[in-house]
């Protein structure tokens, strides 16, 4: 019999297929992402993490480095200790590096260094509590670092170019080490200001920074106005106000005095009997020393308010500066026979 040809087909529709091809794509994608992100991990994690080489070349240099910090060979063990914690870095041995930078002196390199142990991811337990010792460390050490606070009065700030120890620096507030500093401002059309301070551990000081034009002669460039150092003017004026304290207590104790001697004795229209000269004695050494105090706070009062109009004192605007940025007041002290006094424009 002749073989019948018989003939097939399988129908799907379009959209399914379109969903299918939509599936497998998204899986294919998702599988690729993950395995880059697999080799991205794999790859970071070994660069990461210290070898077991690494780890146990850094143990030995940590032996070594406690050995000559033994012997007193200190910048030596530095050295070890720094490399031993560029191949396996540890928070303790960074601790130790911080430690043995405070003991050179090294104040701000050292709290740069608590600060990258109090920052670096903590593993573990131990590495926890080597991070908690290093905010303590830092924070007494922050206690202990010389402050150095810098003004700049003539020019304006922005036009001064201002160094500590030959590294550029801004106006504010600065910690450095223990020790000579070298502060220098430059400045447009002004002479170069130079100035040497000399601190120690827990000090602050404050500096400010007045800048004399190029071609000034000797002497401030204001019309012979001169400007005194904030601190005398409130030294004055604390001395002004102990010196009327003190005459306005003995004063109180002499008016009491007189008027028990007056009481005890019976006198008469201010005459008193021979038995009472001590007493009035001790109330008349009250009152002139009373007099005295008052007469000391006077002429500190008028040499109080001398040194303030003086130390905020008023200048001729730099080039570019205009009057309110200079606005402060002028001043010159007055000086004669009986008498102290200031002269000037407010």
């Amino acid at each position: 019999m002749p073989h019948a040809e018989r003939s097939w087909r399988i129908e799907t529709p379009a959209k399914t297929v379109l969903v299918v091809l939509t599936v497998l794509t998204k899986r294919a994608t998702m599988v690729a992402v993950s395995a880059a992100a697999l080799s991205l991990f794999t790859s970071f994690s070994a660069d990461a993490a210290p070898s077991a080489k690494d780890r146990q070349e850094a143990q030995v240099l940590v032996g070594e480095a406690k050995k000559l910090l033994g012997a007193g060979n200190i910048e030596k063990a530095l050295k070890k200790y720094k490399k031993a914690n560029q191949l396996a870095p540890q928070v303790p041995v960074t601790i130790e590096i911080a430690k043995i930078q405070t003991d050179l002196g090294d104040f701000v390199q050292a709290l740069s260094t608590l600060e990258e142990a109090v920052a670096a991811p903590a593993m573990g337990y131990h590495e926890k509590r080597a991070q908690a010792e290093a905010a303590k460390l830092r924070d007494a050490l922050q206690l202990r670092a010389p402050k150095l606070v810098l003004e700049v009065f003539k020019p304006e700030a922005s036009k001064v170019t201002l160094t500590i120890d030959e590294e550029e620096s801004e106006p504010g507030e600065h910690v450095v080490n223990p020790g000579k500093h070298d502060l220098v401002a430059k400045a447009k059309g002004f002479e170069t200001w130079r100035k040497h301070v000399q601190l120690d551990e827990g000090q602050k000081e404050t500096v400010e920074v007045s800048m004399k034009r190029a071609g000034d002669e000797e002497g401030d460039s204001d019309g012979g106005s001169f400007a005194v150092p904030k601190w005398a003017a409130w030294t004055s004026w604390g001395f002004t106000a102990a010196a009327v304290g003190v005459g306005a207590a003995f004063g109180i104790v002499a008016i009491q005095t007189t008027n028990q001697v007056l009481a005890d004795y019976a006198c008469q229209e201010g005459t008193c009997p021979a038995s009472a000269a001590d007493d009035l004695d001790i109330a008349k050494f009250n009152g002139n020393v009373s007099t005295a105090s008052f007469a000391l706070g006077g002429a500190g009062l008028v040499t109080a308010s001398v040194l303030t109009v003086l130390a905020y004192k008023k200048r001729s605007p730099s080039d570019g500066e205009s009057a309110d940025e200079s606005a402060m007041i002028e001043a010159r002290p007055l000086l004669g026979p009986g008498f102290v006094g200031v002269a000037g424009t407010f």
